[in-house]
């Protein structure tokens, strides 16, 4: 029997690495004949990385950039594919956590996101993918494409590096400096959120409140959105502040596909394709998946959808804190609540002891 362990976190207990050896060490003794395959996934958002490093053989440098606020860091870039493909975890450079109580989307940058393509690049990188959750900035990723070499120049023709809000000071704008450093790279980024730039359903006015905006700040970083497409709109013969997932990131999407010509993909479908997971899953007989909180919209685009609808029938054991009722699973799919009828505090703190036992049970 050949056991392929592919779960998603458990957000405030357990980390899909966690899972993998917890799993694994509850089944062994009960089956010592077993084979037991971990890939401890992500959908895309925080924690990809480790993720795929802990799933692929890959080799690791690190650099130094600037994170949201203009400050030092060190971060990590994956390198797989003998080095012609890299991983960057955007949010290593703009995400929430490193400015937790200093959000302000009106002066965060993704200027380190694009130090850390950069050094990509550099180290001989063709392909590079980027993940796009956690953001903590609405700059339309302008600033990622000015650590690349693009220039915004305001009225004065002075060049200055935008931020959310000096968005509406560009006048101009120069790529030509960029693509020299870039050629022959392809970009694409992991992106589950179908939102445009601008409008009610854009970055400002869905994402920004989350990242410490009033109701005045949304308004000029709407206005900003909106002048930057315009700006872009002169330039290209299409619209990309249309496009879905354009205003995911802050409006990093509309960067990547204006500016960077790249291609935005669901994070789940890109890290199960690096994983090479259809090929685990024909030498498979279980798949054993799990994540937090089980619901419809696990089923579309996220990990749990993904690993479903590539499963190619084979059996799919889902554990999860909490399950929705009445979803409309496969008849190929089981699932276990390894904390029913608990009450949350309880259940994120015991959620290791709880996941043991639901696995006896179910292996037994």
């Amino acid at each position: 029997m050949k056991i392929l362990l592919a779960p998603d976190s458990f957000k405030g207990s357990l980390t899909a690495s966690q899972f993998c050896s917890i799993a694994s060490k509850t089944i062994k003794p009960l089956h010592p004949d077993y084979e037991i395959i971990s890939i401890p996934l992500a959908d895309g958002g925080e924690g990809t990385l480790e993720c795929l490093m802990n799933s692929i053989p890959c080799r690791v440098g690190h650099c130094v950039v600037q994170n949201a606020l203009y400050e030092e860091i060190e971060v990590p870039v994956a390198f797989f594919d003998e080095g012609k493909t890299a991983i960057i975890e955007s949010a290593l450079a703009n995400g929430l956590p490193q400015i937790k109580g200093r959000e302000n989307p009106l002066i965060t940058s993704t200027y380190g996101v694009g130090q850390m393509i950069g050094f990509a690049v550099d180290m001989g990188a063709k392909k590079i993918i980027l993940t796009h959750g956690g953001s903590s900035t609405n700059d339309c990723g302008l600033g990622m494409l000015a650590a690349l070499g693009a220039c915004f120049y305001n009225e004065d023709g002075v060049s200055f590096v935008p931020t959310g809000g000096t968005l509406g000071d560009v006048k101009d704008l120069d790529l030509s400096m960029m693509y020299p450093r870039l050629i022959g790279a392809r970009f694409e980024a992991m992106c589950d959120v179908k939102n445009p730039l601008c409008g009610k359903e854009g970055c400002s006015y869905v994402f920004a409140p989350q990242k410490g905006a009033d109701e005045q700040t949304v308004i000029k970083l709407e206005e900003g959105c909106k002048h930057i497409a315009s700006l872009f709109n002169l330039m290209r013969d299409k619209d990309f502040s249309l496009e879905e997932g354009s205003g995911a990131a802050g409006g990093m999407g509309f960067a990547v596909l204006a500016a960077l010509q790249g291609k935005l993909k669901s994070g789940i479908d890109s890290v199960l394709d690096l994983c090479r997971f259809e090929e685990r899953v024909s030498a498979a007989d279980v798949i054993v998946t799990g994540e937090g909180s089980l619901d419809s919209q696990s089923l579309m685009g996220k990990t749990i959808g993904g690993i479903i609808k590539r499963a190619e029938g084979k059996t799919v054991y889902i554990f999860c804190g909490h399950a929705e009722k009445n979803l409309c699973l496969p008849a190929n799919v089981r699932v276990f609540e390894i904390s029913e009828n608990q009450e949350l505090e309880y259940a994120l703190t015991h959620a290791e002891e709880n996941l043991c036992e639901s696995i006896k049970k179910v292996f037994s």
